[in-house]
């Protein structure tokens, strides 16, 4: 199996930059009608190989249990370091290949992976459950900018 970067994410202070590479820019045709996209890039800076064989963690939310297999959490450290973002769309220029957004959780030089439009009809679930530990966290997108992500964590010493 081989996956290639179709580009790079590029913080610029409260916001992001996606570029794509020329061969595929052209994949942005019609993408300016959606108000988000969902972002799927690769964790490079924690591309580490002990790490992926990191399957088990200790405590990584305050109020969580005291370990959860990584497919219990949303942290960077995986098998495959494979992140997940949905970012509002605040410019897209086509004849650039770039994409700005408002936030994503991804450092500079980050490779994208695919791209792929934000539509309710697969992306919102009404009947859902997690477990008590979570559940005061937001509710959506947008109330988790309000939200203070960094008393969730344990981040270690």
């Amino acid at each position: 199996m081989k996956v290639t970067s179709i580009g790079t994410v590029r913080q610029e202070g409260d916001k992001a930059v996606i570029t794509l590479i020329p061969e595929v820019k052209e994949g942005l045709k019609g993408l300016k009608d959606f108000s988000h996209v969902k972002v799927l890039y690769w964790f490079d800076q924690l591309d580490i190989p002990e790490l992926r064989k990191q399957v088990i963690q200790e405590k990584p939310y305050v109020h969580g249990p005291e370990e959860l297999g990584v497919f219990a959490t949303r942290g960077p450290v995986r098998p495959n370091p494979i992140a997940v973002s949905i970012a509002e769309i605040l410019a897209i220029d086509e004849v650039a290949g770039t994409i700005e957004v408002i936030y994503i959780d991804a450092e500079s030089g980050s490779p994208v992976l695919d791209l792929k439009p934000y539509t309710p009809s697969s992306d919102i679930i009404e009947t859902y459950h997690t477990p008590e530990w979570c559940r005061h966290w937001p509710q959506s997108y947008e109330a988790s900018g309000a939200f203070d992500w960094s008393a969730e964590f344990n981040f270690p010493s």
